[in-house]
């Protein structure tokens, strides 16, 4: 599986059901695996806490695949928000619900990106990481180096995953995420020094 046009659609669907058999909670095991293995994961959830048209039925969805690096397990630690744009999406998406702040991610006003990668404020940060461990679970798989990206990109495009934007057309919610994240860049930028 040197490129991914060597995954066809029967590879991604087994890959999936395997993946989706094998879920497991968001604990320090998973995140140690997700740092020190080579491979990629998959981020499931199942409700209808994420809010509106997003969720018809409360069934397990793979909404996020991501290939691991040695920091992969900042998706799920306070203070990363701002290096994290699935915690972004989410912030944005349960800002009212859980009583999120978005702050500027720093105050160093040569940062182009300190609004539009916006963190939370201290409770915030704690709170989000305390909801995607509780309302996620996760499953990985180990790949040779040079087959990663290949299934990476194939099952992004196969499962099309809410909060994977790049190389993934047929995410149907990406746009609505985005206007409610410029919308929390908004806030980021009119809270600037009122929240620690």
């Amino acid at each position: 599986m040197k490129t991914e046009e060597n995954i066809t659609w029967e590879i991604c669907r087994a890959t999936t059901e395997d993946l989706l058999s094998r879920l497991e909670p968001i604990n320090d095991a998973f995140l140690a695996k997700m740092d020190s293995q080579k491979g990629v994961y998959i981020l499931t959830y199942k409700g209808k806490e994420l809010g509106g048209a997003l969720w018809e039925e409360p069934e397990v969805k793979i909404v996020y695949v991501g290939r691991s690096k040695f920091n992969s397990s900042r998706h799920f630690l306070p203070g990363s928000t701002g290096t994290s744009t699935i915690r972004r999406s989410l912030a944005a998406l349960l800002g009212t619900s859980l009583n999120l702040h978005p702050i500027p991610r720093c105050s160093d006003p040569t940062d182009n990106d300190r609004y539009n990668n916006y963190k939370l404020d201290v409770q915030g940060e704690q709170t989000l990481s305390q909801w995607m461990t509780s309302h996620f679970q996760g499953a990985f798989l180990e790949l040779p180096h040079d087959a990663i990206i290949p299934m990476e990109l194939a099952l992004i495009d196969y499962n099309a995953p809410m909060f994977n934007f790049q190389n993934n057309p047929g995410n149907k919610y990406g746009g609505q995420i985005k206007a409610y994240r410029k919308q929390y860049a908004q806030y980021a930028l009119e809270n600037e020094g009122k929240y620690i």
